[in-house]
Parts: structure tokens; C-alpha cells; sequence
């Protein structure tokens, strides 16, 4: 008898889980630091890289503060 072994890829739709926790929750405990396209560790977007209007403004406001120092 011979065995064999067969590569499976994994398919798009499944979900591997938080490579930070090692576990498969739905959620995310905001551990790891998103890439510059908002997205953690784990491919997802990451909900701690979301930004609000008000965040986003106040942002904007130190970026527009900053170049008018820098002149």
C-alpha cells in the first residue's frame, strides 16, 4: 500500500484567524499594527485603523498647522 498526499490549497473564503492570539475569533483585539492600507496581520481590515470625521479632522488640521511652521 502506498500513500499518498495531496496539496490542498485553501480556499479564498476561509478564515484563518488572528495570527497575533493564535485563534480563530471573529473579531479583533486590536494587537497588531495595520499596514499603510488600513489591513492587519490577518488580511482583513483592521478596525482600529478606521478613522472618523472627527479623527480624520483633527489629523488634517495638524498636517495644515505643521506646513504653515515649516514656511
Amino acid at each position: 500500500m502506498r500513500i499518498s498526499k495531496r496539496e490542498k490549497s485553501l480556499p479564498e473564503y476561509t478564515y484563518l484567524g488572528c495570527p497575533m492570539t493564535k485563534n480563530r475569533s471573529p473579531w479583533c483585539f486590536r494587537m497588531c499594527r495595520p499596514n499603510f492600507d488600513g489591513k492587519g496581520l490577518c488580511g482583513r481590515v483592521a478596525p482600529h485603523s478606521i478613522k472618523g470625521n472627527i479623527q480624520q479632522g483633527i489629523i488634517d488640521y495638524k498636517k495644515k498647522i505643521n506646513q504653515n511652521k515649516s514656511k
